[in-house]
């Protein structure tokens, strides 16, 4: 039976406070939640994330991917949640992670600082696909 999947690309800011220890435990809280949850309806994606901004790609059965979404953009550890794809694909880039993380690496300021620069700073100007293989690069990378 054929899927209908759908891919959904978003970044926002992060309003988590506290020292490195509390962003730490917030953050393993999301993933645990994320993981979980995803498991049980079929979405799978990525998460990258620097103490300023999330960036997250969300592959999956279009009604849960919409409903997962809905429930970030309510999330209040988000702030300026700005979908930058919304779209149908034919093959999941992340099918091996219910919630792949991208978060403590060296490389990831670069990676959001270049795609910054890129968009001068406007996150409505952000390629979806360029996150996406942004991530899957840092993901193959390890």
């Amino acid at each position: 039976m054929s899927e209908n999947l759908m891919r959904v690309v978003y970044v926002s800011h992060n309003t988590i406070e506290g020292d490195d220890e509390c962003l730490t435990r917030q953050i393993e809280q999301i993933l645990g939640t994320a993981r979980r949850r995803n498991r049980e309806v079929g979405i799978t994606g990525a998460l990258m994330f620097n103490r300023g901004l999330f960036a997250q790609v969300l592959e999956g059965p279009a009604a849960a991917v919409e409903e997962t979404f809905e429930r970030i953009q309510c999330d209040l550890r988000h702030a300026e949640v700005v979908m930058v794809a919304c779209e149908a694909i034919a093959t999941r880039s992340f099918d091996q992670w219910s919630m792949a993380y991208v978060g403590n690496r060296e490389q990831v300021p670069a990676v959001l600082l270049e795609m910054a620069n890129t968009t001068g700073f406007d996150a409505h100007k952000i390629d979806a696909d360029a996150v996406n293989d942004a991530i899957r690069t840092l993901l193959t990378d390890e």
